[in-house]
């Protein structure tokens, strides 16, 4: 998951590993080590997109998270005509891509973490105005979400060509509890769809995560040709693995992962095993606080099980 770098990972790095190229780097290959995931992924935060397109963003530190402070105030339309996103120039984008670079190797794959165009778009203009403009002006609203996810293509276009073994996109504003079915199948569904081809077409695998209740959507994520499907813990994998012929991650429940106790950690994590899972994962992005111990348990689990 895109903040795997919680503190007990972070604490003894120089330097911010959100902005600065050695630290991602670093941060990435402690996560592996000490966790006990078996892959490198950057980066660590969902603001990466959204960051070059007139937003204030709050760049946070080793311990907390960056945070859009100021969304973008302009029209939609002036937006995309103001601004010209090239994923080797524009704001992060490049440390993430060197990185993914620096990291590449022959055994253990890189994952490029991606936001979805949803979470994307409502990191630039505030949520509330772009939900409802999918209602009063859906022309102008999928407009503009085409535009995020033509540049967040570019970007993924640049992941790979830096060495990316898969991508990961999060979308967590995407989530039926948000959209309801019918607006997800009208406004996502087809950009996903363009994504996941796209991946495909450079001969990669994607997954995508969906945070919240799902369940309205979840027969219509299984159209889209992911490689896998990420949920939420409120998402029983009972009843997604009933729904899906889509591979199928998750869903260790993040708060249980923070707080413990240990026991009930393989509890769930082997639940998630017998459910039928094909990776076993966090359910969503981990809290900063979570220990490692706590993370070792649910991956020492799953090692245990080979």
């Amino acid at each position: 998951m895109m903040n795997a770098a919680v503190t007990e990972v972070v604490q003894g790095l120089d330097k911010n590993h959100n902005v600065d190229l050695k630290a991602m780097v670093e941060a990435a290959r402690k996560v592996r080590e000490l966790t006990g995931f078996e892959n490198y992924g950057v980066p660590f935060c969902m603001t990466i997109e959204a960051e070059p397109l007139g937003i204030n963003v709050n760049l946070g530190d080793k311990t907390v998270e960056p945070r859009v402070t100021e969304y973008n105030q302009m029209d939609l339309s002036d937006i995309e005509n103001s601004y010209s996103i090239n994923p080797t120039e524009s704001g992060r984008m490049p440390v993430v891509l060197e990185a993914i670079r620096e990291l590449k190797n022959e055994n253990i794959p890189i994952i490029g973490n991606i936001t979805g165009p949803m979470s994307t778009a409502t990191s630039i203009v505030d949520p509330l105005k772009l939900i409802k403009m999918l209602r009063k002006n859906p022309e102008k609203a999928y407009e503009f979400l085409e535009y995020v996810t033509e540049y967040s293509i570019e970007y993924i276009r640049e992941m790979i060509k830096a060495g990316a073994d898969v991508i990961a996109m999060s979308d967590p504003t995407a989530t039926g509890e948000i959209l309801g079915r019918r607006n997800f199948e009208k406004f996502i569904l087809p950009l996903y769809k363009k994504i996941v081809s796209e991946v495909h077409h450079l001969g990669k695998n994607i997954i995508i995560h969906i945070c919240g209740d799902a369940k309205t959507i979840i027969e219509s994520l299984d159209t889209i040709g992911a490689d896998a499907l990420s949920f939420d813990s409120i998402v029983g994998m009972r009843f997604a693995k009933g729904k899906l012929t889509t591979k199928l991650m998750g869903n260790v429940n993040t708060q249980l992962l923070q707080e413990g106790p240990k026991e009930r950690i393989k509890s769930i994590t082997e639940n998630c095993i017998k459910s039928g899972v094909d990776i076993v994962s966090p359910a969503c992005g981990l809290g900063m606080s979570t220990p490692i111990e706590n993370l070792r348990v649910m991956t020492d689990f799953v090692k245990g099980r080979r």
